[in-house]
């Protein structure tokens, strides 16, 4: 059964710059990390607040990509507001 790692930030200046750090910096590294399924990238229509869900296969490999999602963020990154982890119990 797969899980969800999610991330809450706010996006404060200028978004095309956090933007830049999450495609080129945050999104690799997640696609390396063992159990990577997919991932979305949200924004609010006003562009104040970003949501990251990335799926992974198992509970433990979401934990290890929370972690990722958090820590060692490039300096231009959103400030992270909360995170949480889901169990995904159904697709469509």
């Amino acid at each position: 059964m797969p899980f969800a790692a999610v991330v809450t930030v706010k996006i404060e200046g200028d978004p095309a710059v956090g933007q830049k750090a999450l495609e080129e910096v945050l999104v690799p590294r997640v696609k390396a990390l063992p159990g990577f399924q997919r991932a979305r990238f949200m924004r609010t229509l006003d562009g104040t607040t970003g949501v990251g869900a990335v799926t992974f296969d198992t509970e433990a490999n979401a934990k290890t990509g929370l972690e990722t999602l958090t820590t060692n963020r490039p300096p231009e990154a959103p400030a992270v507001q909360n995170t949480a982890l889901y169990e995904v119990f159904l697709e469509v």
